[in-house]
């Protein structure tokens, strides 16, 4: 591991789930900080690194409570605390390793610019990514086995490409995120770390004298690098060592603290003993599906009664269609519950669903803002300018025609399997010639694209939709030319003391929304029940969760309950994760656990809900299912 030579303190916290490592994370922070404190204008004082953006914002509200943070500038994104003295930043590796790859310096070491994809615009890529011929099956395998190798920083190793398909993938993929000027989320941070790694300068400017890094394990071995990289004076790193799911980064590095603590010999390791407080587990068990929804629903009604605020309830169910027909079902009595989200960098499958009328204006307003306005736009080279042995190229001749990422998501909507084709064409004709996808789409629409004609069926696909976007922009902009000259004759019809008061500056088109993970968590502001999947409560804590559809076929699956479908190391790292997130539920208790399920379904539903069915028998002539609870039930000691 390539570290900074300067480290003159390192520390290890291990301790068990809920045990005071975050505590005594921040505390040693704040000794450090008090110790050696920075000028107003020096770097920060410290780097707070945590796994993910959920337990940034925890942490950010601890430091604030102790005057070592200050308040975020935007609340709504509350992932890094502002720079100042005595006040340190908060985030996460990816975040952190977006703010180095925004650096001009890091750009020119890696040769790549450009923002990080969302998740809708990721899925794009990988419909981009099909081209290359492989079968879909064969494609996910070398595409996750490139992710992870991104992941832990295989690529710094010769050897690790060996295969002409992984080299195709790979060599594809780069071509496609060069072409529309874009970075992926699963390898911005090993980016950052190749960049620092080769800039000193770029390195010094990013640094900070402590460095703190929360659930160290959970953090992919690039993102351990980073926050060594990082670290000039004193380091700390926490986290367990029990098996635990990914919450954010898709593939965390376990050997994480061996390779901390080689490279930083001797650390200093403190493992803290007290375990987390278990709570008191129950289990209760309903006739069928119907009646175990009213089970839970009874349990909250009972709950809230009590007193128990609603954001202090979560329901946590492993199975889409069952957390659906619940969330419904709360609804319908009148109890608010939202589906909770937990923001993750693993990426989509792949599947696009169509795009709303939202959607298209969304990007039209990107486009809006990236498009060059005419007063902008530079004039061409006269002909000849160059002399006569050398003429100018295309990216010379045409301007910036905006957002290539947001052009790309508009070329996706009505035809994304055939567009796919048509800008893979396009690609091959533009990039040659040193064109991104903005730049080759104008030089496409003035046919001044070699390689390509504006006839051909792949231009004529491009240029329908492209020739709608620009026809949509300069109605825009002809609207909003007449709504200026309106209000300018306005504003001279009246006084002087008038058309001050009026002048109000509108706000700023704010941006929605994404899917990506770049976006943090925003809080709603009517408190309701949370419905997730166990890893979707990571880094939060509620005083009743409800294990729901507790039975075989949801945990665990029908395959595992099947013998000889899944064998071998498959079913042991199935059990194991399995067994991850029952034990991440009990530690996000603060005061009941409570495991339902289910007895009986008619064989419709336990066949569209992949339960597994030990039995079928006939009821008033319906053909009804026996459905066992979950096998782990018995590891818990409940029956």
């Amino acid at each position: 591991m390539v570290t900074s030579s300067t480290v003159t303190e390192a520390l290890c916290i291990v301790g068990e789930p809920r045990s005071g490592k975050t505590a005594a994370l921040i505390e040693r922070a704040a000794a450090w900080v008090q110790a050696g404190p920075s000028a107003p204008d020096g770097p920060s004082p410290f780097l707070f690194f945590c796994a993910s953006p959920v337990t940034a914002v925890a942490v950010s509200e601890r430091l604030l409570q102790r005057g070592l943070a200050r308040t975020p500038a935007n609340p709504t994104t509350p992932l890094s605390c502002q720079h100042g003295k005595g006040a340190g930043m908060v985030t996460t590796p990816f975040h952190y390793a977006c703010r180095v790859l925004a650096d001009p310096a890091a750009q020119r070491v890696t040769g790549r610019a450009g923002r990080v994809l969302s998740r809708t615009e990721e899925a794009i890529f990988y419909e981009d990514l099909k081209t290359c011929g492989l079968k879909r099956r064969r494609l996910r395998e070398l595409w996750a086995f490139l992710q992870c190798g991104l992941a832990n920083l295989d690529d710094g190793d010769p050897a690790w490409i060996q295969t002409t398909e992984e080299r195709a993938v790979l060599d594809r993929a780069h071509d496609i995120l060069v072409f529309d000027n874009a970075i992926l989320p699963g390898e911005a941070v090993n980016l950052a770390v190749r960049a620092l790694e080769a800039e000193p300068a770029l390195r010094q400017r990013f640094c900070a004298p402590v460095v703190l890094a929360d659930d160290y394990l959970l953090m992919s071995r690039a993102s351990q690098r980073l926050a060594n990289l990082l670290a000039t004076g004193k380091i700390a790193v926490a986290g367990s060592e029990g098996a635990a799911p990914a919450a954010f980064e898709p593939y965390p590095c376990t050997a994480g603290f061996t390779e901390f603590e080689a490279a930083h010999a001797p650390v200093q390791r403190v493992t803290l003993e007290a375990p987390f407080r278990a709570v008191k587990r129950t289990w209760e068990a309903a006739p069928d599906l119907p009646g175990e929804m009213g089970l839970i629903v009874r349990a909250i009604a009972e709950e809230l009664a009590a007193g128990t605020s609603p954001d202090a309830i979560a329901v946590v169910g492993v199975n889409r269609t069952w957390r659906a027909n619940l969330k419904r079902a709360l609804n319908a009595v009148g109890i608010p519950a939202a589906l909770l989200h937990q923001l993750s960098m693993r990426a989509p499958r792949g599947e696009l669903s169509p795009a709303g009328d939202a959607e298209r204006e969304r990007v039209l307003k990107q486009l809006r803002r990236s498009i060059p306005q005419p007063a902008d736009i530079p004039e061409p080279l006269p002909a000849g300018a160059l002399g006569d042995t050398e003429s100018p190229s295309t990216s010379a001749t045409l301007p910036s025609a905006g957002d290539p990422i947001a052009w790309r998501l508009w070329l996706s909507f009505d035809d994304a399997l055939g567009r796919s084709a048509a800008v893979s064409e396009l690609r091959r004709a533009a990039q040659p010639q040193g064109l991104n996808l903005a730049e080759a789409l104008a030089a496409l629409n003035a046919d001044a694209l070699d390689g390509l004609p504006a006839a051909s069926p792949f231009a004529l696909s491009l240029l329908g939709p492209y020739r709608t976007a620009l026809r949509l922009l300069e109605e825009h902009d002809q609207s909003t030319t007449a709504k200026e000259t309106a209000t300018e004759a306005s504003d001279i019809a009246l006084p002087p003391e008038a058309s001050q008061l009026d002048k109000t500056p509108l706000a700023q088109e704010g941006e929605p929304k994404g899917d990506g993970p770049n976006v943090s968590p925003s809080a709603t502001d009517t408190p309701s029940v949370a419905i997730a999947v166990p890893e979707d409560l990571f880094g939060r804590t509620f005083a009743v969760v409800i294990f729901g559809g507790f039975v075989n076929g949801f945990i665990p699956s029908r395959d595992m309950c099947d013998p000889g479908v899944i064998v071998g190391r498959a079913r042991a790292r199935q059990e194991a994760a399995d067994r991850a997130a029952i034990a991440l539920v009990e530690q996000r208790a603060d005061r009941r656990l409570l495991f339902t399920s289910f007895e009986s379904c008619d064989l419709e539903t336990a066949e569209r809900l992949r339960l597994h069915i030990p039995r079928i028998r006939l009821l008033h002539g319906v053909r009804v299912c026996d459905i066992h609870p979950s096998s782990y039930l018995w590891e818990l000691g409940l029956p």
